[in-house]
Parts: structure tokens; sequence; C-alpha cells
């Protein structure tokens, strides 16, 4: 694990090994810059904001942030996290995939 500071958030990249750092930030795109911490709306609405409305999909986010789908051939496991205080947390995934969990919901989408 180590913290990625971009766009005045700390990112909480999950990585067992210190030579795939790089490849967990590049794999995982770049961060989108909608979101802020001096915002006062939400991480979900942060992000419907700058891309509209945003599909969501059907999962389960484990503590840990694994997402986990009947449909995926395995569970896919969080690439970039960050904890934004008061905001909730944030797990992009390789392909895409982005889950937004605060104290009332969880959502799940993919953003290309």
């Amino acid at each position: 694990m180590f913290i990625h500071h971009v766009n005045d958030i700390d990112w909480l990249v999950i990585t067992a090994f210190e030579e795939f750092k790089t490849m967990f930030i590049e794999d995982a795109g770049a961060i989108p810059s909608c979101f802020s911490r001096a915002s006062e709306l939400s991480l979900i609405d942060q992000a419907k904001r700058t891309y509209g409305y945003l599909p969501s999909l059907d999962g389960v986010i484990t503590d840990t942030g694994v997402f986990q789908h009947q449909d995926n051939e395995e569970d896919l496991n969080p690439q970039l996290a960050c904890l934004v205080e008061g905001r909730g947390r944030i797990f992009i995934y390789y392909g895409g995939f982005v889950a937004f969990v605060d104290d009332e919901q969880t959502f799940i989408t993919r953003i290309d």
C-alpha cells in the first residue's frame, strides 16, 4: 500500500509489491479531476456533475473494497482507493469500474 496524492486527495494504492506501484497507477488510468475534498457535494454527486448520467451496476463492495458480482469471473480488487473525510470512499478498479461508498449507499458504475 502507498499514498498517491492527486487532486488534493490522498489515494491509497493497494498492492503487495513495491515494483507494481507504477503499473497499478497506469492501469487504473487518470484519476478523474472532478473529485475534490473542498466540494460540498458527495463523491457520487461530484461524479454525476462531471459525467452526467452514471449507469449503476449491481454488486457487493466488501470492507476492503473488493467488488463481488455473480457475472464477474473473479472478484475485482481495487487498484486505487481513497477516503475523503466526511464524503465517503472511492474505489477504482481495472476496466473503468468505480465504486462510491458512503454511510447511506453504495454506488457502482463504469466510467469509460
